[in-house]
């Protein structure tokens, strides 16, 4: 049995050194020294259309009066697929885009056309054999990329369940979390057709007092909810309605306190300017910043949440400027290819240099 063993493993390693690996290495037959046909080969192209054929050509030789029988070429096949969104509704000022990315298996590797030793020519050194294999006609690439027209059915069958609730989720939380994305929840505040009823929804959930009298316009268009979100933009006295300083709480984070234009000031205390806005915007002067900037104040951000939850998945990415939605799904197929020589004792020699094939 020690034997055997020590053999087996002199036989393994003699073909671990060869350019062919064997699929049994431990057959009855396995001799010392048995040799498997030696191949290699090349392809014309590594990218083919889908439904027809690509040619190679394959060299190869045998020893030790082995004798040659057929050829063959294998491939498995793996799909890729990528699928990314893109906000829209808030202009440029939030630029966003969900993408997944899958890459998997569809064929396991396996034998695709067998070509006769007839068929090869001996060229003085090896058997040379040309020929072509065939690839199927549904291996075509799909794109569905920036529509005109909405397919929910498309839609769910390119893109991942959940990946709709996951990107509106995320857009909303980058617009109402903190005043990062400032100027695209104005923007999407202005832009989008909400309701005064909406509105009044709103403020009876979360006690704020957003406007409720918006003149909309007849084309669902922004209305007068521009004139609606202003600020005070360059400092002047008469613009001045109260004044704010700054403690920080247990964990270091600012707080803010606001105090009447006429308050009384406390010794060492530093003093700065709210500025006219609207009621639901924090306009004051910065000392950090050296100018006048802008916040949503807190306590309204759970209602802005409340509207842009109102918004489906298809508004926010629908690019008016384009009149499309800024989807971008693809779909793309690749065969990783064997050539595979056979002597007529079925000894099965492969090549080490696979060739990948992309399907288009």
């Amino acid at each position: 049995m020690k034997l055997l063993y020590k053999s087996s493993i002199l036989a393994f390693a003699l073909v671990a050194l060869s350019s062919c690996a064997k699929h049994d290495l431990f057959k009855d037959k396995t001799e010392m020294g048995e040799r498997l046909p030696t191949c290699y080969w090349e392809v014309t192209s590594t990218a083919c259309k889908a439904g027809e054929n690509f040619e190679f050509k394959g060299k190869y030789y045998t020893e030790d009066k082995h004798v040659p029988d057929h050829s063959e070429v294998w491939y498995k096949i793996t799909r890729n697929e990528t699928a990314e969104a893109t906000v829209k509704l808030c202009g440029t000022t939030l630029k966003y885009s969900q993408s997944v990315a899958n890459s998997d298996v569809v064929r396991t590797n396996q034998s695709v056309v067998s070509f006769a030793h007839s068929l090869a020519e001996w060229d003085g050194h090896e058997f040379v054999i040309s020929g072509q294999v065939p690839t199927s006609s549904t291996l075509s690439p799909v794109t569905w990329a920036n529509v005109a027209t909405w397919d929910q059915f498309k839609f769910d069958g390119f893109f991942p369940e959940g990946f709709a609730d996951e990107f509106k989720k995320t857009v909303v939380d980058y617009l109402t979390k903190d005043d990062t994305y400032y100027e695209a929840l104005k923007y999407a505040y202005i832009n989008y057709p909400f309701t005064n009823e909406q509105f009044a929804e709103a403020n009876a959930a979360h006690g704020v007092n957003l406007p409720t009298d918006i003149q909309m316009k007849s084309d669902n268009g922004a209305g007068d909810k521009s004139d609606r979100w202003f600020t005070t933009t360059t400092a002047y006295d008469a613009g001045i309605v109260g004044y704010y300083y700054i403690t920080l709480d247990e964990q270091g984070k600012k707080v803010y306190h606001e105090v009447a234009k006429d308050y009384e000031p406390i010794e060492g205390i530093n003093y700065y300017p709210v500025y006219k806005s609207c009621n639901w915007v924090f306009c004051r002067y910065d000392d950090d910043a050296g100018a006048i900037v802008s916040t949503v104040r807190p306590e309204y951000y759970p209602a802005f949440k409340q509207l842009l939850e109102l918004i489906s998945f298809e508004e926010w990415i629908y690019d008016t400027a384009n009149k499309s939605y800024a989807v971008n799904f693809n779909r793309n197929y690749v065969l990783e290819a064997e050539f595979h020589v056979y002597d007529t004792e079925g000894n099965e020699g492969i090549a080490s240099d696979k060739r990948e094939i992309t399907i288009n």
